[in-house]
């Protein structure tokens, strides 16, 4: 099974398609609408607090490091 049919990487494709929607309604909310930059900035907070907790529990849960499976230096650009 190639990665590009694998469901798991259909999932995080749709994921990403819809963070990219909510990236491009925060900016825009932000730069035409004129709207607060903190409230978007704590949506933004609060939906990765909940994500990386996700991650944190479900490591716990299931006895496997989930975060170990990433290079983060790969983040850097």
């Amino acid at each position: 099974m190639t990665l590009d049919n694998n469901p798991i990487n259909q999932h995080l494709q749709q994921a990403m398609d819809h963070l990219e929607k909510a990236i491009n309604l925060s900016i825009e909310q932000v730069l035409q609408q004129g709207k607060n930059k903190k409230e978007i900035g704590r949506i933004w907070e609060q939906f990765i607090t909940l994500f990386i907790g996700l991650v944190r529990r479900k490591s716990v849960e299931h006895r496997v490091n989930l975060l170990g499976w990433i290079a983060f230096p790969r983040w850097r650009r």
